[in-house]
């Protein structure tokens, strides 16, 4: 990943989040997001914010700078979050929505983890 965002000249700090649709609980503080963005976007990184009640999560993409035409093709990637305690019973918030996200084994989108539009 490439890091953190970058501050602009005035320094504010210029973030773009893209909803978050699912998460896998991979260890008890590590969280696997299941993110949509556009085949030229570049993703960023991931940003986490915990409260006793909840956890918050995003994923910092951005449009590729040097990407002058683009397909407008949407593209399910997965990325990890390391929580500072446990996430137990606590909720998982999407940051940009504020709605709560399904673990990924309540949702079932096997058949579109895959699915290239060229091969239909």
């Amino acid at each position: 990943m490439g890091g953190p965002p970058r501050p602009l000249d005035d320094g504010i700090q210029e973030v773009h989040t893209y909803e978050v649709h699912t998460y896998e609980v991979r260890a008890p503080t590590e969280l696997r997001l299941s993110y949509l963005h556009g085949t030229c976007d570049t993703t960023y990184g991931s940003r986490v914010h915990e409260t006793p009640e909840a956890v918050v999560v995003d994923v910092d993409v951005r449009w590729d700078d040097d990407v002058e035409a683009c397909n407008a093709m949407g593209k399910i990637d997965r990325i990890g979050v390391t929580l500072r305690e446990p996430l137990g019973r606590r909720v998982v918030l999407d940051s940009s929505s504020g709605v709560p996200l399904l673990p990924q084994s309540d949702v079932h989108l096997v058949e579109f983890q895959n699915y290239d539009p060229r091969r239909s």
